[in-house]
């Protein structure tokens, strides 16, 4: 199954994701595909240095669209990268 590492920045809230260059991004689609168990703990080894700009991170099951962007598999984790769904705002507002 693959994977993508997802946390929330610690002073904004905001769901954010991790980079192959070891960077935390608001855009799920640039968020670095683990394919291998270890690939991925060892992300999440990473994530526990990072205490002073993240907080719950955790990885998530994702299947590769037609272009390889991940999708998450689960809706609440599609609700979470997309935002709220009681109205238009944060990353929702971008798609219009």
């Amino acid at each position: 199954m693959k994977k993508i590492l997802t946390a929330n920045n610690l002073l904004s809230g905001k769901v954010i994701y991790l980079t192959s260059e070891k960077k935390w991004v608001e855009n799920l689609a640039n968020a670095v595909v683990f394919d291998k168990q270890e690939d991925s703990d060892n992300a999440l080894t990473f994530a526990d240095t990072q205490i002073n700009k993240l907080q719950s991170a955790y990885l998530i099951d994702v299947v590769l669209t037609s272009d390889g962007t991940p999708m998450p598999i689960s809706n609440q984790e599609l609700i979470r990268a997309t935002g709220p769904t009681n109205y238009f705002h944060g990353k929702q507002t971008e798609k219009n």
